[in-house]
């Protein structure tokens, strides 16, 4: 089965670039994405991408800050935030005075509503472009170990973030997605993100077309591979 990278245009086939060549002009003087992806000129484009894809898989990136040899083992989990927590206190516990254990479950309780519980729980995130590293979007996500369901209450604890940032190690997970799998995600996002990456390699100052996706089963150690971040940043220096 082929695998699409939305952001590199890996595996796209060659009707693809043939026809956006057509466009270089419009391209050149196109600043924002949703001006770009909803222009009636690519409908055909985006049609016919959405039908060659529909076979396919896709490239999603992961943003964390973590154990690399846990993602190495264990890929990337399907968990309630609860559990994540619970994980996060076992094994990390000890690093945090009695005050700062009771400030940080008292944080979580008051945070973690049934609502915030909804909306996270067994969902692994995943955006289909590299922007947020160079925008500083995924900055949060790899400067605080363990994810929202960890950090987010937590950042306005001094003492207690600077603990979390000291533990796991930043990294951008590269995983290969079967789009069926994916939630507020549409086949036709394939070929709107990579119209607007096409559009970067002409103009990199134009604004990226990207989704924020999430899938509920969990991510295999076989479907990903741990990008080196220094190099990709140095890469766009």
């Amino acid at each position: 089965m082929k695998i699409l990278n939305l952001c590199t245009l890996a595996g796209f086939p060659s009707f693809f670039f043939e026809e956006m060549e057509k466009h270089t002009e419009l391209l050149l003087n196109t600043e924002f994405e949703d001006e770009l992806v909803e222009n009636p000129v690519f409908q055909d484009l985006i049609d016919r991408i959405t039908d060659f894809s529909k076979d396919c898989k896709i490239i999603g990136y992961h943003y964390t800050r973590a154990d690399k040899d846990d993602i190495i083992k264990g890929g990337l989990k399907s968990r309630t935030g609860q559990e994540i927590r619970e994980t996060f206190l076992s094994r990390y516990g000890k690093l945090f005075t009695s005050e700062e254990l009771d400030t940080i479950k008292n944080a979580w309780n008051a945070y973690f509503n049934k609502n915030m519980i909804s909306c996270r729980d067994y969902r692994i995130f995943f955006n289909l472009t590299t922007t947020a590293l160079f925008d500083s979007g995924a900055e949060p996500l790899l400067q605080y170990y363990g994810g929202e369901q960890v950090y987010m209450p937590l950042k306005g604890f001094p003492s207690i973030a600077k603990k979390i940032q000291n533990i796991g190690s930043p990294l951008l997970i590269k995983a290969t997605l079967d789009p069926c799998q994916l939630k507020l995600f549409d086949y036709e996002d394939i070929a709107k993100v990579a119209i607007s990456s096409y559009h970067r390699l002409l103009r990199p100052d134009a604004s990226q077309c990207d989704r924020d996706i999430y899938q509920q089963k969990p991510i295999l150690p076989s479907q990903i591979e741990i990008v080196d971040i220094k190099n990709l940043l140095s890469q766009r220096r």
